[in-house]
C-alpha cells in the first residue's frame, strides 16, 4: 500500500534532471560565444584600438575563459588527445618566445607585448579545443561556426556600406580584422565545420549565399580559390542527393556571380578618381580566370625570400616572430621553418597528414575541414596563431578519432566479489 506513490515520481525525476542537464548545455553555449566570436573575429581586438571596449581585452578573455572552463567541467568532458596534440607547435612558438627570447619584436613598442599576445591567443586556442570536448560539442561547434560566418561577412557588408573603415588595403574590404584575406579564411573555416555537422542541404545553401558576397568583396585571390574548391567539394558530395537543387543553385548563382563582379568593377576600382590598379588587376584576372595573373609576383618574391632565411638556419630557426615581421614568406610552412627550425613544419605536416589518413579511413568523415585546413597553408603565415584553424581541425579530429579519456571527480566503487565456497568433501 506504501510503495504505489513513488511510480509517478520517476518521471518527474528524469524530467528535473534534464532540464537541468538542458541548462548547463546553454551556459556553456554562452560562455563558448562570448569567448570564441568575438576572438575569432577579431572584433575584441578591433574594438579595444578604437577604444570601444569598456575594459581590457586582456580581462575579458581570463573572464570568458574561466566561465568555459567551468562550464566544460559541468558538461561531462571527454577529451580527445590528438586535438590536443596537435596544438604543440603553437606552444613551442609560445616557449620559445617567452623563455628563448631568440628574436626580439619591437613593432608594439615591447617585445613582453607580443609574448602576452601569443600566450593569450594559445590561452584562446587550448580553451577553443577544450570547449569541444563537453558532451554536447556538436552544438558548440555550430553555434560558433554560424556566429563566426555571419559576424565575419557581417564587418565586410558594414565596411561595404559605407558605415566605417576597417581595411588597410584601398579598394577592399576587410571588416574588423583590417586585412582583406582575413575574412576569407574565416569563412571557410566555418563553413566547412557546418557543412561536417549540418546535413539540412537547403540550410546550408542559404548561409552560403549570406557569406559568399563578403568573400568576394575583400578581393581575396587565395580566398576565392579556397573557397571555390570548398563549393566545389560540397557540390560533389550532395550531387547525386539534391541533383535538381544543384541545377537551380547554378542557373541562379552564375548570372549573379558574373553581376557581382561587374558591380564590383564599377564601384570597388576607384579611389575617389583615381583609378586603382591593383583592384583593376585582381578584378579582371578573377573574371577571366587567368591564373597566370591571379599570381602575386611580390609574393613570389616573400616567398623565395623566406626558403632562403630558412636555409641559413634549418635546425633551429631564427626565433619566432621572424617569419612573420621580418620576411613574410605568406606561407605557414616557411614561417614555422623560419621560427623554430625543422621541428615545425615536421610536427604541423605530421598532424595533418595522420588526421588525412584517419579521414580516409573512416569513410571521408569529416574531409570538408581538411579543404581550407590544407589549402590555406600555401597562402598564409598566421593559421598557427589562429584559434578557428585548430577549431576546424579539433572539429575533424573529434570525428575521426573514437578514443576518449573522460575526466571524472570521483570513481565508481568497485564490487566486492563474493569469497567462493569451498569444494564439499569427499
Amino acid at each position: 500500500m506504501n510503495a504505489a506513490p513513488a511510480a509517478p515520481m520517476l518521471p518527474a525525476f528524469m524530467k528535473a534532471a534534464e532540464k537541468h542537464r538542458e541548462r548547463m548545455v546553454q551556459f556553456l553555449l554562452l560562455a563558448a560565444l562570448a569567448l570564441l566570436v568575438p576572438t575569432m573575429t577579431k572584433y575584441l581586438s578591433w574594438a579595444d584600438s578604437v577604444g570601444v571596449l569598456p575594459f581590457k581585452p586582456r580581462d575579458y578573455t581570463l573572464l570568458t575563459v574561466a566561465g568555459a572552463w567551468i562550464m566544460v567541467t559541468l558538461n561531462r568532458p571527454s577529451i580527445c588527445p590528438p586535438a590536443f596534440l596537435m596544438l604543440i607547435v603553437p606552444l613551442l612558438r609560445v616557449l620559445d618566445a617567452a623563455f628563448l627570447q631568440r628574436f626580439t619584436i619591437t613593432a608594439l613598442g615591447d617585445h613582453s607585448i607580443v609574448v602576452m599576445t601569443l600566450i593569450s591567443n594559445f590561452l584562446v586556442t587550448f580553451t577553443t579545443v577544450l570547449c569541444l570536448s563537453a558532451e554536447p560539442w556538436r552544438r558548440v561547434a555550430m553555434w560558433v561556426g554560424v556566429c563566426v560566418a555571419l559576424l565575419s561577412a557581417g564587418g565586410v557588408y558594414y565596411e561595404w556600406l559605407g558605415f566605417r573603415s576597417f581595411t588597410r588595403i584601398p579598394g577592399r574590404m576587410a571588416g574588423f580584422p583590417e586585412d582583406p584575406n582575413d575574412p576569407p579564411i574565416m569563412i571557410c573555416l566555418m563553413l566547412s565545420v557546418i557543412f561536417t555537422l549540418n546535413p539540412r542541404f537547403w540550410w546550408n545553401v542559404v548561409l552560403i549565399a549570406l557569406v559568399s558576397p563578403a568573400i568576394m568583396l575583400t578581393l581575396s585571390r587565395s580566398g576565392m580559390a579556397v573557397f571555390s574548391c570548398l563549393m566545389l567539394c560540397y557540390i560533389l558530395g550532395n550531387l547525386r542527393q539534391h541533383f535538381m537543387g544543384m541545377l537551380l543553385m547554378m542557373a541562379i548563382s552564375v548570372p549573379l556571380a558574373i553581376g557581382g563582379v561587374a558591380v564590383l568593377a564599377q564601384t570597388s576600382t576607384k579611389v575617389g578618381i583615381v583609378t586603382n590598379k591593383d583592384t583593376v588587376d585582381r578584378l579582371k584576372a578573377i573574371y577571366e580566370l587567368d591564373f597566370e595573373r591571379i599570381k602575386s609576383p611580390e609574393r613570389g618574391k616573400d616567398l623565395q625570400d623566406g626558403w632562403e632565411a630558412a636555409g641559413k638556419k634549418p635546425l633551429w630557426g631564427h626565433g619566432t616572430g621572424a617569419g612573420t615581421s621580418v620576411w613574410k614568406p605568406h606561407n605557414q610552412i616557411v614561417s614555422l621553418w623560419i621560427d623554430i627550425g625543422i621541428t615545425g613544419p615536421l610536427l604541423f605536416i605530421s598532424g595533418l597528414l595522420l588526421l588525412t589518413f584517419r579521414c580516409f579511413t573512416c569513410g571521408m568523415r569529416g574531409a570538408y575541414c581538411l579543404v581550407p585546413l590544407w589549402l590555406f597553408i600555401p597562402c598564409s603565415q598566421i593559421l598557427v596563431e589562429s584559434p578557428h584553424y585548430w577549431f576546424a581541425a579539433a572539429v575533424c579530429s573529434n570525428l575521426v578519432y573514437t578514443g576518449r579519456f573522460r575526466l571524472v571527480i570521483k570513481a565508481p566503487a568497485k564490487s566486492q566479489a563474493t569469497p567462493h565456497s569451498p569444494l564439499p568433501q569427499s
